[in-house]
């Protein structure tokens, strides 16, 4: 009776150990999931840290270009209209008005044409660009006003210009290219502008029309002239700006700068203001 006794108490004993192994087994499994989460979490948020790092050290090198240029050519062929055309016209009837030109346009700052381009960052103060456009203009003034001859004197004016133009840009940044990264105050972005000293290149194909009409009425035309022209002609343009950055990939460029031709400088020769914007991809 006492060996069995034994025998059962053995096996009781036997038994609570591989309970208790169990339970240590379970909370040793639960202890290393817990460690092994926050591990994981760190990895991922490590990664993440690491790739927008990489981004940071690594900026976008290609961006379009879109930009405005406020042109101030000098037009000297259409000087005789005002030195000889206006005064005859204002002999004959003294209320004339003076025919309205593209000078007069640019004179108004409303000579705006537009380019486009593509370029791409060369070096920590280098980058070069090829940009392009069409623009075209026509101003026209007509009018009938009393007359020395007592019949009315009718003018009709028409001037018509336009350009296209593709060429390349190279600018120097001597503080170093526009850092990309997010600002949110206007202060960072002030300050994290840059310098910019640009040279450009431009093959430019404009045109010129002019039709001019003078009479008396009721009669008909005593003047009925008409000339037009087209001139393949280049350009090297030197300017100083400034690049300033509005978001991590886009920056507005503008500076200011003067247009020299190496044909009919006389016309076309003359300062430039332009404004832009830059997206880097």
């Amino acid at each position: 009776m006492t060996r069995y006794l034994t025998k059962r108490g053995s096996g009781a004993m036997h038994v609570g150990v591989c309970i208790l192994a169990a339970h240590l087994t379970a909370m040793a499994a639960l202890a290393a999931e817990d460690l092994q989460g926050p591990y994981e979490d760190t990895v991922d948020v490590s990664a993440l840290a690491a790739l927008d790092a990489a981004e940071q050290y690594d900026p976008a090198k290609w961006f379009w270009l879109f930009a405005l240029v406020n042109t101030h050519p000098k037009l000297e062929s259409e000087e005789p209209i005002r030195r000889y055309f206006n005064p005859a016209m204002r002999t004959l009837a003294p209320t004339f008005d003076d025919v309205y030109t593209i000078g007069d346009l640019r004179d108004d700052y409303l000579i705006w044409p537009p380019h486009f381009g593509v370029g791409r960052v060369l070096s920590p103060h280098w980058t070069l660009f090829f940009q392009c456009g069409y623009s075209a203009g026509k101003v026209r003034t007509k009018a009938t006003d009393p007359s020395i001859l007592l019949f009315p004197l009718h003018t009709d004016f028409e001037i018509k210009r336009g350009a296209a133009y593709a060429g390349l840009g190279l600018d120097f940044l001597p503080l170093g290219q526009v850092e990309q990264k997010e600002r949110t105050r206007w202060r960072e972005r002030f300050l994290g502008a840059r310098p910019v000293v640009g040279f450009r290149y431009t093959y430019v194909y404009a045109l010129y029309e002019a039709k001019v009409k003078v009479g008396f009425k009721p009669f008909g035309n005593i003047i009925s002239y008409k000339q037009d022209d087209a001139w393949l002609v280049s350009s090297f343009g030197l300017n100083l700006g400034v690049d300033v950055p509005l978001t991590r990939r886009t920056h507005l460029t503008c500076n200011a700068g003067y247009n020299f031709f190496l044909d009919r400088a006389y016309d076309f020769d003359g300062p430039a203001y332009t404004v832009g914007v830059k997206r880097y991809f």
